[in-house]
């Protein structure tokens, strides 16, 4: 097992409002759209010590809140225009994770983004 001693993450799982606009943009079969809507996303930040989920959210929201549009529709003149901190956690689950542990035994792959 290995942990990384200098990340932290993120859960982000989407609320109803988040899902009722993704809905907009659905062309896939209803039960491909279930399971999409309850997918969870991991995000891996900077490790902190830091005990409030605002200051945790404060530099990293607005780019977690685009990845999850970009998910659903590319064309961001669609995308809501008030993206505010109030506005994304009013559309996202977010759970705070301190520590993270690899159990996997292959490396990590990423792609570049």
């Amino acid at each position: 097992m290995q942990q990384f001693e200098n990340r932290s993450a993120l859960l982000i799982a989407p609320k109803e409002p988040f899902k009722k606009w993704a809905r907009l943009y659905n062309e896939e079969s209803l039960e491909v759209l279930d399971a999409r809507l309850n997918e969870k996303h991991i995000y891996l930040i900077e490790f902190s010590y830091e005990e409030d989920l605002m200051d945790i959210l404060k530099p990293c929201y607005i780019q977690i809140f685009e990845n999850e549009l970009l998910s659903w529709n590319n064309r961001k003149h669609e995308w809501p225009k008030e993206r505010s901190i109030a506005i994304f956690l009013d559309w996202f689950k977010v759970i705070f994770c301190d520590d993270i542990f690899d159990l996997a035994s292959e490396k990590i792959v990423t792609d570049i983004l």
